[in-house]
C-alpha cells in the first residue's frame, strides 16, 4: 500500500511539473481508456477519424448548432479538448465551440493534438446545406458517434439541457462475466493465409469519398431475403465483399476482420456510451471456390460468425489489456499494441442503421446521410456500410492517386451487384 501511494505521489509531481511549465494553462484532464489508446497507437497508419455526411434541405442555424455543441459538453466535455498522444490524455486548453465550425472548407484531416475532437464543415448552397461532421475515433467508435449525433440533434431542437446524462467510458461493465473461448477451427486453418492489398501503393495525396447506394425498394427485398434465410445483414455484406475480393485477386480463401459492438454483449444498453467499445473478430476465414454460389458462401460465413459470437471472440485480448493498461509505461504498451494489433490492408465496418427519427434538425430535413471511416492511406481499403431511411450506402474513403477513384468505385459497385444478384438469382 505504501509503495502504491509513493508511486501515485510521484505521478502527481510529474503531472504538476508538466502543467506548471507548459505554455498553456490546462483546466481539465480526462485519461484515455485502453481501447482509446489502441486507436491512438495506430495513428501513423490510420489517423483516427469518423465522419458523418449529410445533405440537408434548408439551412442549418449555425447559432443553434453552436449552442447545441456547448450543451453536449456537459455530458461529453472531451469534445472541446485536445488529445495528448504521449500522455494518453484529453486536455482542456481553452478551445471553444467556435473552434469546431468550418464554413465551406473540405473536411479531410485535422490535428487532434491541437484542435477539438469534433469538427463540423457546412457548405452552404442555394436550397440546401452539405454538412460533414468529423469526430475523433480516439474519443469514440461508430455506435458512440451515432449516440453523439442523436444527442446533438436533440439539443439543437430543444436548446436547453435538462438532461443529466452521465457518459460511461470505462469497459468494466462490458467485460463483466465475459468468458472468452478458444478459436474456431476455421480461424486456426486460416492463420497462415495472407491478406492481399486491393490497390497499389502510391505517394499521391488525392482524397476520395466514394459511394454506391442500394435503393429503398432493393434494400427492402434484401432485408426480406436475409430474414427468410435466417442470417444477418452483416453476414450478407461480408459474403458479398469476400466474393468480390476472391474474384479480383483470384483467391480461394479470403480473410476479413469484422468489428463488433461490445455493448451488445452486456447490460450497458440504454446508457450514454460515447466511447470506444468495439472489439474485433480478427479473422473471418472464408473459402470460396469458383463453383460456389452466393448462398453456399453465405452459409459458411453465417456458421463462422455464429461460432465466433458464441465464443465471445471479439473480446479476445481486451480483458488482459484492460487489466495491464495502467500498469505498463505507455511507450512500451504502444509498441506491444502495434505488434499485437496488426492491421490488415483490407478491412470492413458495418455501422448499421442511422435512425432518421433521432437525427432531426429544426426547420430542416435530412435527405441523405451516411457514416464513413477515416481516409485510408494506400494500399489500404475499407468497405463501410450504413443505412438511412432504408437506403443502404456502401462507402470507401481513400487517399491516393487518381486511379484509386476508379478502383474504389469498381469495388463498391461489384459488392452492390453481388447483393442485387443474390436477391433475384440465388
Amino acid at each position: 500500500m505504501k509503495r502504491k501511494q509513493t508511486k501515485e505521489k510521484l505521478k502527481n509531481k510529474i503531472n504538476n511539473f508538466y502543467l506548471n511549465h507548459s505554455n498553456c494553462k490546462y483546466r481539465a484532464i480526462t485519461n484515455c481508456e485502453c481501447l482509446d489508446f489502441v486507436v491512438a497507437s495506430q495513428r501513423q497508419k490510420i489517423y483516427p477519424f469518423i465522419y458523418c455526411h449529410m445533405e440537408i434541405t434548408g439551412h442549418i442555424d449555425i447559432s443553434r448548432l453552436k449552442t447545441a455543441i456547448q450543451l453536449t459538453t456537459y455530458s461529453v466535455p472531451e469534445i472541446l479538448y485536445t488529445y495528448h498522444f504521449k500522455r494518453g490524455q484529453f486536455i482542456d486548453i481553452g478551445l471553444t465551440v467556435d473552434d469546431t465550425i468550418l464554413l465551406g472548407d473540405n473536411l479531410f484531416w485535422w490535428d487532434l493534438s491541437k484542435k477539438p475532437q469534433l469538427q463540423i464543415n457546412i457548405c452552404r448552397q442555394e436550397q440546401q446545406d452539405i454538412v460533414v461532421i468529423g469526430i475523433s475515433h480516439i474519443l469514440t467508435d461508430g455506435e458512440g458517434f451515432l449516440q453523439y449525433l442523436y444527442l446533438l440533434s436533440h439539443l439543437y431542437n430543444k436548446q436547453h439541457s435538462n438532461l443529466t446524462l452521465y457518459n460511461h467510458r470505462k469497459l468494466d461493465l462490458v467485460l463483466k462475466n465475459i468468458h472468452i473461448q478458444k478459436q474456431t477451427e476455421q480461424t486456426r486453418c486460416g492463420k497462415r493465409k495472407t491478406v492481399p492489398a486491393l490497390r497499389n501503393f502510391s505517394k499521391d495525396a488525392y482524397y476520395f469519398c466514394l459511394t454506391s447506394k442500394i435503393s429503398n425498394s432493393d434494400f427492402t427485398l434484401l432485408h426480406a431475403k436475409t430474414q427468410k434465410n435466417n442470417v444477418t445483414l452483416n453476414d450478407v455484406f461480408i459474403t458479398a465483399y469476400a466474393r468480390v475480393i476472391a474474384k479480383l485477386k483470384n483467391m480461394n480463401t479470403v480473410i476479413i476482420p469484422c468489428p463488433a459492438d461490445l455493448r451488445r454483449f452486456s447490460g450497458i444498453t440504454g446508457k450514454l456510451t460515447i466511447a470506444n467499445m468495439t472489439g474485433i473478430y480478427r479473422r473471418i476465414t472464408i473459402e470460396i471456390r469458383p463453383q460456389h454460389s452466393f448462398g453456399e458462401t453465405l452459409s459458411q460465413v453465417h456458421i463462422e460468425m455464429e461460432l465466433q459470437k458464441s465464443r465471445y471472440r471479439c473480446f479476445a485480448g481486451i480483458p488482459l489489456l484492460n487489466d495491464i493498461f495502467h500498469k505498463i509505461p505507455r511507450p512500451l504498451l504502444e509498441q506491444a499494441i502495434k505488434a499485437t494489433y496488426g492491421l490488415f490492408p483490407v478491412s470492413y465496418t458495418n455501422i448499421g442503421r442511422i435512425d432518421h427519427q433521432k437525427l432531426i434538425f429544426h426547420d430542416c430535413r435530412v435527405t441523405d446521410c451516411y457514416i464513413t471511416g477515416t481516409y485510408r492511406l494506400p494500399p489500404d481499403f475499407q468497405l463501410s456500410i450504413s443505412t438511412f431511411q432504408n437506403i443502404c450506402t456502401l462507402n470507401c474513403s481513400l487517399i491516393g492517386q487518381p486511379k484509386d477513384h476508379e478502383t474504389g468505385q469498381y469495388i463498391l459497385d461489384r459488392v452492390r451487384n453481388e447483393l442485387l444478384e443474390w436477391i433475384t438469382n440465388d
